[in-house]
């Protein structure tokens, strides 16, 4: 009896060494100069950039291994800066050859995904260089009052930029059921209008649905749509300077202007001039202002309120980019603005300046 559990005991542990292992993205080859400092690698997904792990790095010998749930972009470089090796991931071998001072230029081997991505990556280095080359030339030419060549080089840069995007949708087109086809699409479309982003997923193979980057810009579709022209705002509640709860619907019975801003933010800084004589020409006529800060530190937030003279309602919950309310209009840049009307439905967006008062002053004039 004892010797068939012991060869039953083998058989299960044989079968069990048998069995396929799970795929994993294995990387391996050499780093200099990362001894003693904390290397990262950060992945790209629709919640923004998340650090997933930290490299072990001996004498600079590389030796990581991870399961990822899906290919996705992953990012590697020393952590808290921005000098990083960016690549398209995926349950494969992978071998990275290079310095921690330059990890941007390391050298990188991998899989058909990796390879499919970089042939867009290679294309918007390119196109990235000329555009330094064209505005460097452009402010040369602004010094030398010479506007001719400023439109000749402008329309050079936007032929540039052109032809980056006609590479990129032709790499998209020929391979529409690939991982890396929907990051690509994302970070295409993800700053554009709805239609446009409609157009982006159509670009794609419905097999691709599930992956984070369709999802990601499908998520964004639903939320732009809730918030466009039209649609009653959304409500939402946020701390003041002082700690106090605001909320947007308290506001209801006046003309509106939700402002996303932040201190750290020089469009927004810029625009403040122009809004104060605004507020001040129309506060006694129905109209408000409620300022939302994208700030992380609350005495820059401050320090903004009380230098630029905004004497408004202003709420933070110190978030940056994460700020609720921001994420809940599907605000991607600042200075971004909502106009309201006295019931709350929104009846205008991304108005500054001139464009601004005019609206402003045709609804209360």
């Amino acid at each position: 009896m004892k010797n068939l559990f012991f060869s039953a005991l083998a058989a299960v542990i044989l079968l069990a060494s048998c069995q396929p292992t799970a795929p994993s993205f294995n990387l391996s080859g050499k780093l200099d100069g990362a001894a003693d400092k904390v290397v990262v690698l950060s992945i790209y997904d629709k919640d923004g950039v998340n650090v997933k792990d930290t490299l072990t790095i001996t004498e600079g010998v590389i030796n990581y291994s991870t399961e990822l749930s899906e290919p996705v972009f992953v990012m590697i470089g020393e952590a808290g800066t921005r000098n990083t090796l960016n690549f398209f991931a995926e349950n494969v071998d992978y071998t990275l050859n290079g310095t921690l001072e330059t990890i941007a230029e390391a050298e990188v081997t991998g899989g058909a995904v990796y390879n499919l991505y970089k042939s867009v990556s290679e294309a918007d280095k390119e196109a990235r260089e000329k555009n330094a080359e064209l505005k460097k030339a452009y402010g040369e030419a602004g010094q030398a009052g010479d506007t001719t060549k400023q439109k000749a080089i402008y329309d050079e840069y936007q032929a540039n930029q052109e032809a980056f995007e006609k590479v990129q949708a032709e790499v998209v087109e020929v391979n529409r059921a690939s991982p890396a086809a929907a990051f690509i699409v994302f970070n295409m479309y993800r700053h554009r209008g709805i239609e446009e982003m409609k157009e982006g997923l159509a670009m794609l193979d419905a097999s691709l649905a599930t992956s984070t980057y369709y999802i990601a810009l499908s998520e964004k579709i639903e939320k732009l749509e809730a918030v466009a022209v039209g649609q009653m705002a959304p409500d939402f509640t946020m701390n003041d300077t002082e700690g106090n709860p605001v909320s947007l619907s308290s506001f209801k019975g006046k003309y509106l202007l939700v402002d996303f801003w932040a201190s750290w933010c020089g469009p927004c800084r810029r625009e403040n001039p122009h809004v104060v004589e605004l507020y001040t020409e129309f506060k006694d006529k129905g109209f408000d202002i409620l300022g939302v800060s994208l700030d992380q530190k609350k005495d820059a937030w401050l320090k903004a309120i009380e230098d630029d003279k905004l004497t408004w309602s202003h709420v933070s919950d110190l978030k940056g980019w994460g700020n609720e309310a921001a994420k809940l209009y599907a605000v991607s840049g600042i200075p971004h603005t909502v106009l309201l009307d006295k019931e709350g439905k929104i009846i205008a967006k991304n108005l500054r300046g001139d464009e601004l008062r005019a609206k402003v002053a045709e609804l209360l004039n």
